[in-house]
């Protein structure tokens, strides 16, 4: 028997405000390794001991990185009409190094004068760099390589700080975020590509190439938690159902990933109440997400690989109470298995059966990974439950799904507005919905090896 419409928006809800109320406690922030997030591993395996569960945390270090003040940009002499960037333009990559350098800015193979401008290998190759200034700071595009590479290459040519525009092609041309693999000794930023355009034109102007560029961040190594909980006895075959519970440092991360997590545990909640007569099921709630999906990896690292096989499959709920938003399963994996094809069938049975639009898509099509990246990468069947990040809503999926085309899923992915406000309760409802009905009604559809 379904649950009333209000409570299905309402249970759901109540650990997301929860979750707000911990992050407006603790410096406005639910970041792996600060009293925001130990906060909320606590709320979360709270609610599951209430229920009945035995929890269990998983403890691991990651690297920290945490920016303390804004970037400083200021390109050409103090006078009017000196390049000053707004703050929306700039932002510091993860892992970037600190450092306030003031030095001419030197670009590094940007063709910007191909038109239209072509996919870039802009400091992908060492040659890039050749007859590079050491001291000077190198403007490269985005584009091809990882960012890795780029801020190898400059560190080896002895840049002081390395500035990435975006590409300027497609839809990549405003600010974006990024993370190194390893922490650079040298300040790292990405801009926009008017702005990487603005500090080309200075690099050819001998009289004002003068650029101050600043970062402040602290690094280092923190510990931080998982949070696991089994429904039913994992004897065999079970299934893996998570969130990650962390935000970004920029703000509460409610939609991303408060939604996800408050589905999850009001899933895990209501399964409590009924007898495990179905799959057993290991709900998940992950740390430092948002540094590299270092707790799910920790988790699976953990396991050896008897117990990895042992995973039938894993159901990730990343950002699923966007406020414009469409309704997506989201798979990491491009073919489907025997397990997959029968989940997926059951979602997009469910929607339907209540007039709700709902669409398949590929991990990559969402632009960034998540949890199931992880469990993909074990060749573990993957799927999850996703209703748009920061990227502009489609006519076509504003004609299926309602709401505003040309307009960010959530518009405040990854910054200090994703609060409870920032949060579409009737589609989180929908969503916990879906994740209760599959879940309570999966059985074994191969048998257990």
């Amino acid at each position: 028997m379904g649950l009333p419409a209000s409570a299905t928006q309402t249970e759901p809800f109540r650990h997301v405000q929860a979750l707000q109320d911990i992050a407006t406690a603790n410096g406005g922030n639910r970041a792996a390794g600060t009293p925001g997030y130990d906060r909320s591993a606590d709320y979360i395996a709270d609610q599951l001991r209430a229920a009945g569960y035995t929890v269990r945390f998983e403890e691991f270090t990651f690297p920290f990185f945490d920016e303390r003040s804004p970037p400083v940009l200021v390109a050409g002499s103090a006078e009017p009409g000196a390049l000053t960037p707004p703050r929306e333009a700039l932002r510091t990559l993860a892992s970037s190094g600190s450092g306030d350098v003031t030095a001419p800015v030197q670009v590094v193979d940007l063709g910007l004068n191909e038109e239209p401008l072509q996919t870039s290998t802009s400091g992908c190759e060492r040659e890039d760099f050749a007859g590079f200034t050491p001291g000077h700071i190198a403007l490269v595009r985005r584009g091809t390589c990882p960012f890795q590479t780029k801020a190898e290459l400059a560190q080896a040519a002895g840049a002081a700080g390395l500035i990435i525009m975006n590409q300027g092609t497609g839809d990549q041309t405003g600010t974006f975020g990024g993370r190194l693999a390893t922490q650079a000794s040298i300040p790292v930023l990405g801009v926009t590509t008017e702005t990487g355009r603005k500090l080309a034109e200075v690099a050819q102007d001998s009289s004002r190439n003068r650029v101050r560029l600043k970062v402040n961040v602290e690094t280092g190594t923190r510990s931080t938690r998982n949070v696991m909980a089994d429904w039913g006895e994992a004897s065999g075959r079970f299934i893996v159902v998570g969130a990650h519970l962390d935000s970004v440092s920029e703000g509460p991360g409610m939609n991303d990933n408060a939604s996800g997590s408050a589905a999850v545990l009001e899933t895990a909640l209501r399964l409590a109440k009924e007898p495990a007569t179905a799959t057993p099921i290991r709900f998940a709630f992950w740390g430092a997400e948002e540094r590299g999906l270092i707790g799910s990896r920790h988790h699976l690292d953990a396991l050896s690989e008897e117990e990895r096989r042992r995973i039938r499959f894993y159901i990730n709920l990343d950002m699923v109470g966007s406020v414009n938003p469409g309704r997506f399963i989201q798979l990491s994996q491009t073919e489907r298995t025997a397990e997959t094809a029968g989940i997926i069938q059951a979602f997009t049975d469910h929607f339907e059966s209540r007039n709700l639009p709902v669409e398949e898509r590929s991990r990559n099509q969402r632009g960034f990974g998540s949890d199931d990246a992880a469990f993909a990468g074990k060749n573990i069947p993957t799927l999850g439950l996703f209703t748009g990040a920061g990227n502009a809503k489609s006519d076509e999926h504003a004609v299926r799904f309602g709401g505003q085309a040309g307009q960010p899923y959530d518009p405040c992915y990854h910054k200090a507005c994703d609060n409870a406000e920032n949060l579409d309760r009737v589609v989180l409802g929908q969503m916990t919905d879906a994740l209760t009905h599959v879940l309570r009604n999966t059985r074994p559809i191969m048998p257990d090896r």
